[in-house]
Order: C-alpha cells, then structure tokens, then sequence
C-alpha cells in the first residue's frame, strides 16, 4: 500500500512526539507499505544518519522547507512562535504533497505529529482516505487541583477554554475531523471531542508502544525490604503534577518507611526544591535527574510502585514501562490513565476535591 504520512516531529532515538513520528514511520514501512513521510527539515541529519547504516528501500523522508518570508521572521518574535511554525509548516506540506501526488498515486493519507486534535492537518484536502491520530487534546486539567499549577493555571485555563470549550471555532480541527475517515483518540475526553466535531467515524486508540527488548524475560520477584520504595518519573513541567505526588507523601504516616526516587528532574529544580522543603521529605526523596533510558527500565525493576499524579495527559507511555516491568501503579483515575490502565494493574484514584484527593492518594500508598 502507498502511503503518506504526515509527521512533523519525526527524529530516531527520541520519546514523545518526535519518537511516535519516527516509529509510526519506520514500522510502516517494515509492514511491507511503501512510505513516504513528510517532516521538519531539523530532522534530516538524524534521520540520514540512521538510514545510512540501516536502510529501510521503502521509506522515504521528504523534508518541508519553511518559505524565508516575512510573515515568519514575525512569527519568530511572538510568544506562539511554535503554533504559527506548526501551521505554516502545515500549509507548506500541502503544497509539497500535491506535487508528490502528480507522481505518487497514494492510497491512504495518515496525520500522526502533531498528535494534538487542536492543531489537526491540512492533508485532507488531497481528497485521499484520510487517518487523523492518534490524538489526544481533548482532555482538561481538573479545575479542582488547579492549585497545583501554581502560576501556571492562568495559561492553563485559557487553554481549555480555546482549546476544548472553543474548538468548534477552530478551523483546523474542525476541518480534519469533519474530513478524516477514521479518528483515532487517545483517551475518552477526545474520543468525545471528536464525535462532537462530526467525526464520521471515531475510536479509541492508544498512542504508546515499547519495542519487545524493553520487556524482562522475567518479571522481578520484589523481595519486601525496610522501605517501600517508589518511582516518580517524567519531565520537569508543572502539569506533572510531581508537587501533588510529594504533598500526597507528605500525608502518608511517618511511622511508615519511605522513600521516592524522582527520574527526570535535577535536584535543583526550584518547585522540587521548595515542595522537599515544605513537606519535609528530605530523608524521603532520592533524584536522579536526566539518566539513559536504560537505566530508567532498571529503576522500574527495582521500585515496588509506579506513582505518578500527573495533571494532564493524553495518557504516558511511563505507565507502559511499568506494566512492561510488573510495577505497581497508583494514578489518579482520569483522562488516558483512567481509559487504558487495567483495574488489577494499581490504584486508580477518583478526582474530587483537592484535599479529599491528595488524602486518597496517601491511603493508597499506605495501603
């Protein structure tokens, strides 16, 4: 089958987006489809080095060009610089794929980054059977844990508001949806979103894998120990949620033994340095900051909970690398969490008010 992909972030070795790009791409491509994906220019010399060494004779990587105008030298100096970069790049891919498509009679048109339904794509209009997702975006923080947010819940808020109260005014998305063939959502909240839009056709579909040689031959046996030790991992934004996991701690008994080992934040982080402070966990926390993903998975095989309170997410692929390694899990049972993690795989909590939730939390690790 011939396919275009679309996927501005797209680069080999990375998480996230840039790494849903890449693997979308590449194990397309190894499906026996004949690939042609569409991406940042940034990414070339990533993505031919890798090729260089291991090619794939049926992937192939055109790279959009943003237009030197105007326009976006003035892009450059407001503070969406990243929004307007993402639509005109959009824009530009349009042009570049009709003039692939007098050449390449494609099959299926596929969106994958952005996976955001809000930022959405412009390939629909190749009138091809069109794949929007997966995407998440759909989903809001909980207004009642909006203290957790600190300064930040002023932008968070509004981004709700444009971003899932407003979204029928938003022409990007209301148009790849109303066009796709298929939307595939990665959580309930944009699932909803969707079929509020018009999707035709909409389905839940989570966004995140592991390669098999992530997986241990053999789950760890947890041999019990002085301390109960728990695992925080993710990257050092407020919608993370690490304060309301250390206030959570802060409530568990202190006649019960301890210890959070924190991945992915420095030490020196000021909100991680000013909740240990607040809430007296300095004997409880252990950083490691930024380490190899491998040594990520060795924490996860040596922790006996996965505990994680993250605000708002599409879901997090750090619960599959946990699942993967048999770790326990307490969450807060919400947006991708609440859709995709199995009820024997951990403790869910409910989302009610704030203090009602943190003491939920606290008995669930006490538990």
């Amino acid at each position: 089958m011939k396919i275009l992909l679309s996927a501005y972030a797209c680069q080999p070795n990375s998480g996230s987006e840039e790494g849903f790009g890449w693997n979308w791409s590449t194990n397309l491509a190894l499906m026996n489809h004949e690939v042609w994906v569409l991406t940042r220019l940034e990414s070339q010399a990533a993505i031919e080095e890798l090729m260089a060494t291991e090619k794939i004779p049926n992937l192939h990587f055109i790279y959009v060009v943003l237009p030197n105008s105007l326009v976006n030298k003035l892009m450059e100096r407001t503070r969406f610089n990243w929004q307007f970069r993402y639509f005109s790049w959009q824009n530009q891919a349009l042009l570049v794929a009709r003039e692939l498509e007098q050449k390449i009679d494609f099959e299926i048109v596929h969106h994958v980054t952005w996976g955001s339904i809000t930022a959405g794509s412009r390939l629909w209009q190749l009138n091809k059977p069109f794949v929007l997702g997966p995407v998440g975006g759909g989903q809001t923080a909980p207004v009642a844990l909006k203290k957790y947010f600190l300064d930040a819940w002023r932008n968070e808020s509004l981004r709700s508001l444009l971003f899932s109260k407003l979204a029928r005014l938003n022409w990007f998305s209301r148009q790849s949806v109303t066009h796709a063939d298929l939307v595939l959502a990665t959580n309930r909240d944009t699932h909803q979103l969707a079929l509020e839009l018009n999707a035709p056709r909409a389905e839940l579909y989570l966004d995140s894998g592991l390669p098999e040689e992530f997986f241990p031959q053999e789950l760890p046996v947890r041999k019990p120990s002085e301390q109960l030790r728990l695992l925080w991992v993710g990257s050092p934004v407020i919608r993370k949620g690490l304060n309301l996991a250390l206030e959570a701690l802060a409530r568990v008994r202190s006649s019960l033994p301890l210890k959070i080992t924190i991945v992915g934040i420095a030490l020196q982080n000021p909100l991680l340095v000013e909740s240990i402070a607040k809430f007296n966990l300095e004997d409880r926390v252990n950083c490691l900051g930024r380490i190899p993903w491998q040594e990520v998975k060795n924490q996860y095989l040596t922790h006996d909970v996965f505990f994680f309170t993250s605000l708002r997410d599409s879901f997090a692929s750090q619960f599959l690398e946990a699942m993967a390694c048999g770790l326990t899990i307490i969450t807060l049972n919400h947006q991708g969490a609440r859709d995709f993690i199995p009820q024997a795989a951990g403790i869910k909590v409910p989302v009610t008010e704030a203090d009602r939730t943190v003491d939920a939390l606290a008995e669930a690790v006490e538990y």
